[in-house]
């Protein structure tokens, strides 16, 4: 056994050790008898521990009764972490893994390990993310400002049953905070490092005796940017985003309301830049200097671009309306939506300053969906929920990537647009499915949940990729032949379905009000895609087949020792077949042309682990979070090409999955001490570490192994009313990398943690 996995496995046994040692406490306590509450506690507050609400469900219940894995995070929380997009949710989460795949685009989301490491536009993650009750199928809508937010939840594990395709890790809830009965709101203002200004603001309240409203809207503007060019002194990395959403709570009758929700986002940024720092030892010797004018040194604030225009104008926008009916035995709810989205961006995705891989991104997407869902009263011996839905999708491409360098056709450094790939698809996505979950409850103590869910897709794929100078086809022909102009590289356009079976078996048992034992047996999966970058060789083009993984789980929640301690802990191992993974391959016989990507499927793979997530108030004014993550990952099936081409390196039985650290924790310490009767004090301090890794099968780069530590400092009033406070993010200036691969010439693309920002704001409540 090697001494890497010796260590995981010495290290998983120290971490059962101490589960089981945590789990025998609440066991010692009860044991021990009754406990006797102080007045307060008797008249219904149970000490320092507040009772959460979730719709992790799909139906409104106190997270402690749930048979799920998650993580609930208040809207307050996200604000005090400076989480700024659905990507900062790993603050939170440890089991949650997050990276851009993409300059500042492209968000891919994992939990346990499974969800998406595709970096094209046109695929979903494994993991579903939900705002306000709406499936986001495409990246792009995941790339916007997270503000006004009431709170957020992390379901880990496959939910097929209840949430459908794209699950098989498991689902995220964003819930806006909603329109309220009286009038209030808050305006927040802050400064920041790089002349940062950010603004967000919201009203809420009745606009009569039957409609509430709530407005918001934010915006962040950066004076400069981060990053220096070491050629041209040219700043990249500079914010310019926003949005705005309103939100209608309207009573229609006595036991009928509909909620509507409007919203837009935009963003003109100028982008940031990977960076390289080996590729001058990788490329053949050139007609022109090179040496000393490539790599970059490490940490990401200073890079080459060769005065590249960098640039990023997206757009985007929806609605939705939520109807609501209560009948006598059952709750009636339709979510009818709509959302588009446009980028138009350019981006140096190789990381030096010649043209390779430079990208051009042009694509719109939309989508629109209609779920109708019949829920059951509570309070039987059955709780029942069913429903239907049915979306579609569209997805329009006009990219292109130019290659000049490193074809050998450029006869100066920064040469560009001699060998192009320019592609042109449309992508059309039509789901639906049925599903019910019945919650049997055998005793007042322990509940059989059993679920079931039908989903059928249809993709279909209409493009091609052109060589529109004919030059990169004669390069690659070792320059010999005729030149070509419009040369057809790839063409593809067929339609695929495929059907599937979700299902959950599992059993909730309270042996006491405070202590929930679980098990369940669980499926999901992620629908057959296709690749989406453009294509140098035909096979690169072609369906990916759908993704299931099978996951068996055993969790404990408890709260002990007066209410103070809150601890939840969970065992399980997921078996995935035809995981869908980025692959780095050979774009013809190994060593003669450049490395491509592509997109595949893993035959086998498997995923066990442990985690834990504890929530302890040890003293009036302090709260501590602990939460750590302990994964096995790796492929069970060896894979040595896809559709012929070879890979980098190969893929070999026991090699760890990609994007799935098989180590990571975080914790949040947040104390606040009284300075007068007029004054209160607070300081928070954040951290989350993760351990190596890999960004794709067959690419031997590794990135991760770093801190992103954070800190606030403040004063607010004791009624809240108000708030100001002194902050920073990656408080210790560490420049782990982010996100890594190996580029065209197998130099090493990198892109790093920002540096450390440190800022003010001031809130005001009304």
């Amino acid at each position: 056994m090697h001494r890497g996995r010796r260590h995981r496995e010495s290290a998983r046994r120290g971490w059962i050790a101490l589960l089981i040692a945590l789990s025998l406490v609440p066991w010692t306590a009860w044991a021990a008898g009754p406990r006797v509450r102080d007045p307060d506690a008797a008249s219904g507050d149970h000490g320092p521990l507040r009772e959460i609400v979730v719709t992790a469900t799909r139906r409104a219940e106190p997270a402690q009764n749930v048979g799920i894995a998650l993580t609930a995070v208040s809207g307050r929380l996200t604000h005090s972490l400076r989480v700024e997009q659905p990507l900062d949710l790993a603050l939170v989460d440890p089991s949650l893994s997050t990276m851009n795949a993409q300059t500042d685009g492209t968000p891919l989301f994992l939990l346990r390990g499974i969800g998406l490491d595709d970096f094209n536009n046109n695929n979903s993650s494994g993991v579903g993310i939900y705002q306000d009750g709406v499936f986001a199928s495409f990246p792009g809508f995941l790339t916007d400002t997270l503000y006004d937010v009431g709170r957020v939840e992390i379901l880990k594990g496959p939910q097929g049953t209840l949430y459908g395709k794209n699950t098989d890790g498991g689902a995220i809830n964003i819930i806006s905070a909603q329109p309220t009965a009286r009038f209030g709101g808050y305006v927040e203002i802050g400064y920041s490092r790089w002349n940062t200004v950010d603004l967000t603001s919201a009203v809420s309240g009745p606009l009569n005796d039957r409609v509430n409203a709530r407005l918001a809207g934010t915006m962040t503007t950066q004076g400069e940017g981060y990053q220096t060019d070491l050629g041209t002194g040219q700043r990249y990395g500079k914010l310019h985003r926003g949005g705005a959403r309103a939100l209608f709570d309207i009573r229609l009758d006595d036991t009928t309301s509909l909620n509507l929700n409007f919203h837009w986002v935009y963003d003109h940024s100028v982008p940031s830049s990977p960076s390289t720092p080996n590729v001058e030892a990788l490329i053949p010797p050139e007609p022109f200097p090179t040496a000393g004018l490539m790599d970059s040194p490490p940490g990401g604030t200073l890079v080459r671009v060769g005065g590249l225009p960098l640039y990023k104008h997206e757009v985007g926008g929806g609605a939705a309306a939520t109807l609501k009916a209560d009948f006598a035995s059952f709750t009636l709810t339709s979510i009818s939506a709509y959302d588009y989205f446009t980028d138009h961006s350019l981006d140096n995705y190789d990381g030096y300053p010649a043209a390779d891989n430079n990208w051009t991104k042009n694509f719109q997407q939309w989508q629109m969906s209609q779920e109708i869902r019949l829920t059951s009263k509570t309070g039987g011996p059955v709780d029942w929920i069913v429903g239907a839905i049915y979306s579609q999708n569209w997805y329009r491409n006009r990219d292109a990537l130019d290659w000049t360098f490193v074809y050998g056709l450029a006869t100066y450094m920064t040469q560009q647009g001699l060998a192009i790939t320019a592609e042109n698809f449309v992508q059309r996505q039509r789901s639906s499915g049925v599903y019910a979950n019945v919650d049997t409850h055998l005793s007042p103590r322990l509940t059989l949940v059993t679920g079931l869910r039908y989903s059928h897709d249809q993709t279909a794929f209409d493009g091609v990729t052109i060589d529109p100078t004919g030059l990169l086809t004669y390069a690659a022909n070792n320059f010999t032949g005729p030149i070509v102009p419009d040369t057809v590289l790839a063409a593809l356009d067929e339609s695929r379905s495929n059907q599937n079976v979700s299902y959950r078996v599992g059993l909730d048992y309270h042996p006491r009000p405070e202590v929930l034992l679980y098990g369940s047996v669980a499926s999901g999966y992620k629908a057959g895609i296709y690749y989406g970058q453009p294509a140098q060789v035909q096979v690169d083009w072609g369906y990916v087949q759908p993704e299931t993984n099978l996951t068996s789980e055993l969790g404990v929640k408890s709260r002990f020792l007066g209410d103070s301690v809150q601890w939840d802990m969970d065992v399980f191992d997921s078996e995935i077949r035809n995981r869908q993974s980025s692959l780095s391959l050979w774009a013809g016989p190994v060593g003669t042309q450049p490395l491509i990507a592509g997109l595949g499927n893993v035959p086998r793979s498997r995923i066990d682990g442990i985690e834990a997530e504890v929530d302890w108030y040890p003293a009036r004014g302090l709260a501590v979070h602990l939460a750590a993550t302990d994964l096995d990952a790796r492929v069970t099936r060896t894979l040595t090409n896809d559709n012929g081409l070879a890979l980098f390196t190969p893929v070999r039985v026991g090699q760890m999955l990609p994007d799935a650290p098989s180590f990571a924790w975080s914790y949040i310490v947040h104390y606040e001490h009284p300075l007068s009767a007029k004054l209160i004090a607070f300081v928070q301090a954040n951290d989350r570490f993760v351990t190596a890794i890999h960004p794709y099968l067959g690419d031997p780069t590794t990135f991760g192994r770093g801190h992103d530590m954070g800190a606030r400092i403040g004063i607010r009033d004791p009624a809240a009313h108000w708030h100001a406070s002194l902050w920073s993010t990656n408080l210790t200036d560490t420049r782990p990398l982010t996100y890594a691969f190996a580029g065209s010439e197998g130099q090493r693309v990198s892109f790093y943690q920002r540096p450390r920002s440190f800022g003010v704001d001031f809130t005001y409540d009304f």
